[in-house]
């Protein structure tokens, strides 16, 4: 999971259009005393919603926000952060309605992620769906016109800059709580609900990041050879050192798949100075990991 600052669509050629046409959408459904009413309003809006789908992926990368997985052949959801419809930690709730048309509450996301699914690897039936669990059930936000800022969430959510720091990555794959917030009670609940409603540790996904670790780790071997060798003075050691920085840098941009993954296992390799003076400055520092 890595940040995504939704303030970029402001003022985009292409985006700000889609913002003015979902607020106005959401003024219609906020004026519309009956829920029935209200309800067929929202439905009818859907449209506003998915056409954000291809400006997400244009200016933050083909990928979802909470997984970082890439999806060809399948159109990623747009998910609704606070679920529009209902609430399955709370039947009485009747979902943030208010907040379906709210284009800030928009998450891109992969079918795994977004929807129930049964685990192959658990048996457990999971997915974000309509789940929505908070620290304290008692600050659930219950109205357009409720003091929001009570409610503290417990999945974690890729546009708040506070969120993705929490996670990890351990080398066999899966998610772990960044080793800065082991002691936070609150951090760890947040990344063990995420991992288990957002589907994180999916066994595709912890394959996935394990084959990325892999070519980390290989491309960090070429380079140690290649430090070793442009120590010794031999011709053509400098630029295949550099061309392994080149490959690991770009295994950690922002647009490839898992890649915050990548960069926690680079940091991992913190101890090599070629690392600290061609790579390390291009990457986001997370703090320990438990990469070897």
């Amino acid at each position: 999971m890595r940040y995504i600052d939704l303030d970029l669509l402001v003022g985009d050629s292409r985006a700000q259009p889609l913002i003015d046409a979902a607020e106005a959408a959401r003024q219609e459904i906020l004026l519309e005393a009956d829920p029935d009413r209200r309800q067929q309003l929202i439905e009818a809006h859907h449209s506003r919603w998915v056409a954000f789908r291809p400006e997400f992926q244009r200016l933050f990368g083909n990928k979802c926000w909470y997984v970082e997985c890439k999806n060809p052949g399948t159109d990623d959801d747009i998910d609704h952060y606070r679920p529009k419809g209902r609430i399955a930690e709370d039947p009485t709730h009747g979902g943030y309605w208010w907040e379906a048309l709210n284009w800030k509450n928009f998450r891109l996301s992969c079918h795994r992620a977004n929807r129930l699914r049964g685990n192959p690897e658990t048996g457990s039936t999971h997915g974000k769906g309509d789940h929505f669990p908070l620290i304290r059930e008692e600050d659930r936000w219950r109205g357009p016109h409720d003091y929001p800022f009570l409610e503290r969430p417990a999945l974690l959510d890729p546009t708040d800059p506070a969120d993705p720091p929490l996670l990890s990555f351990d080398i066999d794959g899966s998610t772990a709580i960044a080793p800065q917030y082991e002691g936070n009670a609150e951090a760890v609940k947040r990344v063990e609900e995420s991992r288990i409603y957002l589907h994180l540790d999916w066994p595709a996904f912890k394959e996935d990041r394990q084959a990325l670790y892999r070519a980390v780790y290989t491309r960090v071997n070429d380079g140690d050879e290649a430090n070793t060798r442009f120590t010794r003075g031999e011709i053509g050691a400098k630029g295949d050192l550099k061309s392994a920085a080149r490959d690991l840098i770009r295994l950690a941009g922002e647009k490839e798949p898992y890649s915050k993954a990548a960069q926690a296992y680079m940091w991992g390799f913190r101890d090599r100075d070629w690392m600290k003076a061609y790579v390390l400055p291009h990457i986001p520092a997370l703090g320990p990991t438990n990469s070897a």
